[in-house]
């Protein structure tokens, strides 16, 4: 594995949840770090946070559902840490999907961030890592995208696109020396999954506790990654049933697991 220090890394959404606490693991581990987000005050603290262990940072604020300013920010980003290595594309919104207020623009929204700002991620630091042949990108999708799941709806199809989206990009990046990882986490405790009505209590890792997973995934690369192994286990599981049976199973589950009318 390269020397943490001599790798620039590019992370959205550093200002909270996942994104944050994953900038301040790497930091601890010696990256260089390009923190993007939109919130100017929490990014701002991550960036400090991440100084005041040794690391080497710089912040843009930008919305990743606009590509003229996250190309912006990438060049920016450049101009101080030099050439990108890896792009962590872990920007992303959620929330319930509920058929009586069933909300056409919640969906686009968590398709713009969740995959669109992806792809504006891609495409603004894809051209340096085709001149230079090598470049790795980690896209957090989520085990919410193994199948449609009745009380989030939008946010699954979100994910979904996303697993997709960065399968399908993979063997052409591949030819040009750039690796693509999808990064699949199950609940972690964020701002999508801390509010959400369960009935019964939810198992999740704190976000410091996904940032160990999201480093072991950027330190090995490897195509897929899916954590924790017990969400995996689970969910694969799911994702394999027959449809007749996972129907069955989702008739039952969707009115029982929520405190609200799903």
């Amino acid at each position: 594995m390269p020397d943490p220090a001599s790798q620039t890394l590019i992370l959205t959404g550093a200002a909270n949840g996942i994104g944050r606490a994953s900038a301040l693991a790497l930091a601890k581990r010696g990256y260089r770090l390009g923190l993007i987000d939109r919130d100017v005050d929490r990014l701002a603290q991550t960036e400090r946070d991440c100084s005041a262990v040794g690391a080497t940072v710089t912040m843009q604020v930008a919305d990743v559902t606009d590509l003229a300013a996250i190309r912006h920010a990438v060049g920016a980003i450049e101009e101080k840490l030099g050439p990108i290595d890896m792009v962590f594309g872990g920007a992303g919104i959620g929330g319930l999907t509920l058929v009586n207020h069933l909300d056409p623009g919640a969906l686009k929204a968590m398709l713009d961030v969740n995959v669109v700002g992806v792809a504006n991620l891609i495409d603004a630091v894809l051209p340096g890592m085709f001149a230079r042949k090598r470049g790795h990108i980690f896209g957090v999708s989520s085990v919410a995208g193994f199948r449609g799941l009745p009380w989030m709806a939008a946010y699954c199809a979100s994910k979904s696109a996303l697993t997709a989206y960065l399968e399908g990009l993979r063997p052409a990046l591949k030819l040009r020396g750039v690796r693509v990882t999808t990064i699949c986490p199950g609940f972690v405790r964020t701002a999508i999954t801390a509010d959400t009505p369960f009935k019964n209590p939810i198992k999740m890792l704190e976000p410091e506790q996904a940032a160990q997973y999201i480093v072991r995934a950027i330190e090995r690369k490897p195509r897929d990654f899916v954590f924790p192994f017990s969400t995996k286990v689970g969910m694969s599981f799911l994702k394999g049933l027959p449809t007749p049976i996972f129907d069955w199973m989702m008739d039952r589950a969707g009115p029982t697991a929520l405190n609200v009318d799903f």
